[in-house]
């Protein structure tokens, strides 16, 4: 299959009829050329319905006729298209396998908005349904990966209504584009660094550029990278060649699509001033969100306790101030089985955030804590508690903290810890 500027182009009859029969497309599109045997006569007219008794004869007469199969963009047709695509996202969802996901969309406790609406309609223009259809198509697996960070940054902006218009469709949006740029390489199957992350953007960027897409959509993509998010065997920016992106097949085709007339503007009007603005920051926020669950999944080698440790850890984070809470809280208050643990990583870290030398404080060891250190040994500090120093055997390095290890080596104790074990024995 060949998707061309006016629209698609088979050279077998296999291809095209799978197609049709995928696109539940049979009686509802005609060819925009004759069909000719190899003596120049027509044996399928042009613009006629195909129909079943038309799909027979071509099969029985497979071989003797030229094959070139070539249809249109009909209004039909696309919607059938945008449709298979939106169907194939909501499969990520559905996977009862695809634990994160399925929790936050099937098994949510508040009533959510109309969703599949949502990414129904997110493929607004035809350009970028038919960039995502070829995908699905001829790249399944990476399409399953945008479809996924696309959920997550979605989900995270749907458990509470913001009142910012379009926020839900561009945080889809941003999500599902953000990564576009890696569709020749395999990075995106390993832990991105936040270094990396800023790099990769740039190029996903000029992609919603040519796509003629809302600039609150480009904004997010270009806003979003965690720079001090370090992950476990993850890729630092000069782990990238750039040449591998710049120089794919795919990113190159995408980059040439002529999308003259297939745009949809932002969300300023006259008289709203501001709101594009607003509606790219909560959607930079939604993909931050997304990327940072998106990394750790990537890294977790515990499924079977996956949404546990992502929900502790982007707990601690948030209180660490690296999400906005009104986005974060409403997201992370759908684990009700986790409430405990939850409560607890957030006393951890208001003990933590109390300490006279910022980022000093250690709660340790994570997140079962019992003790505080001092991880910058600031002796000067009132809060240290002489003669008492703690010895780290092994580097901690805990699963998902942003910006934060702990090596092996002694280390004061911190005084916080008298508030930290009284509070936690409140519990």
């Amino acid at each position: 299959m060949k998707i061309t500027p006016t629209g698609f182009e088979f050279n077998d009859f296999k291809s095209f009829k799978r197609f049709a029969v995928d696109q539940g497309l049979i009686g509802s599109i005609s060819l925009t050329d004759p069909i000719l045997d190899k003596s120049g006569n027509v044996l399928i007219k042009e613009k006629v319905n195909i129909k079943d008794s038309m799909m027979k004869k071509l099969e029985d007469l497979d071989g003797q006729y030229i094959a070139d199969f070539k249809l249109s963009f009909s209004g039909e047709l696309m919607k059938k298209i945008k449709e298979q695509v939106a169907r194939a996202v909501y499969r990520r969802f559905e996977d009862k396998s695809n634990d994160f996901l399925n929790y936050i969309y099937k098994e949510s406790n508040t009533h959510l908005p109309n969703f599949r609406g949502i990414i129904l309609n997110a493929f607004c223009t035809r350009n970028l349904t038919l960039v995502f259809f070829r995908i699905l198509l001829e790249k399944p697996i990476f399409f399953n990966h945008c479809a996924d960070l696309g959920l997550l940054s979605l989900g995270s902006v749907i458990q509470k209504k913001t009142g910012v218009k379009m926020v839900n469709r561009y945080s889809f949006l941003a999500g599902i584009l953000a990564d576009i740029s890696l569709i020749d390489t395999d990075y995106w199957k390993n832990p991105l660094n936040g270094d990396c992350t800023a790099v990769l953007s740039k190029f996903s960027t000029k992609v919603c550029e040519q796509l003629n897409l809302p600039f609150e959509v480009s904004d997010a993509i270009n806003g979003h990278p965690i720079l001090d998010l370090t992950m476990e065997n993850g890729i630092n920016a000069e782990g990238i060649e750039s040449d591998s992106i710049r120089n794919g097949k795919y990113f190159n085709e995408i980059l040439t699509t002529n999308a003259t007339g297939d745009s949809v503007t932002s969300e300023n009007e006259e008289g709203d001033e501001g709101a594009g603005e607003k509606s790219a920051e909560f959607a930079t926020e939604a993909l931050r969100i997304g990327r940072y669950i998106m990394e750790n999944l990537k890294s977790t080698t515990d499924k079977n306790q996956v949404s546990e440790k992502l929900l502790v850890m982007f707990t601690y984070n948030t209180e660490k101030g690296y999400f906005r809470k009104d986005i974060a809280d409403p997201m992370i208050s759908q684990f009700k089985m986790f409430d405990t643990v939850i409560q607890r990583i957030r006393i951890i870290s208001d003990v933590e955030n109390k300490c006279r030398f910022p980022k000093s404080a250690w709660a340790y060891p994570k997140p079962k804590s019992a003790q505080i250190l001092c991880k910058n040994s600031k002796f000067e500090c009132p809060l240290i508690v002489s003669g008492w120093d703690i010895n780290v055997i092994a580097t901690q390095d805990p699963f998902g903290y942003i910006g934060t290890h702990l090596p092996a080596g002694g280390y004061p104790k911190c005084a916080l810890e008298e508030e930290l074990q009284e509070r936690l024995g409140r519990e």
